[in-house]
């Protein structure tokens, strides 16, 4: 791999073991587990316990993207500029909307901030699907 797409990579898979680690902290007080639920997080179906089981999957779900992004980014028929925005929108998202998204679960106003990671998220997907539909045949 070339250092186009490194840090992708190394925020990528630093998210996922976070992803796991937030996963297993929970799993504490899930199932009536051995210990009793935080009392900010409140009940199941709470909005505050929802957001946190958003970001602890968050966090995975955006580490996968943010692996895969970097095997492309490399190949992308994008200029170097776009290829940047692409990479750099991507490890913010990742790196700001899980944290926003548990913020928010323990003081509601952060929820106002959520849409700007999710943008950076929105734009790297964007470009990357945008630069992979122009790739030439063969850049697979």
């Amino acid at each position: 791999m070339t250092n186009e797409g490194a840090w992708n990579r190394r925020v990528g898979w630093l998210s996922m073991a976070v992803g796991i680690g937030t996963g297993l902290i929970m799993g504490m007080w899930s199932f009536d587990g051995p210990m009793p639920v935080p009392a900010w997080l409140g009940e199941y179906g709470s909005v505050a316990r929802r957001l946190a089981r958003l970001g602890h999957i968050a966090f995975l779900g955006l580490g996968i993207l943010d692996v895969l992004l970097a095997r492309e980014v490399p190949r992308l028929a994008l200029s170097a500029a776009m290829r940047r925005t692409a990479s750099v929108a991507m490890i913010v998202g990742n790196a700001l909307l899980p944290p926003a998204l548990f913020a928010a679960a323990a003081w509601r106003p952060c929820k106002y901030l959520l849409p700007l990671p999710a943008t950076a998220v929105f734009v790297a997907v964007v470009l990357t699907a945008w630069g992979v539909w122009g790739a030439k045949d063969g850049d697979d």
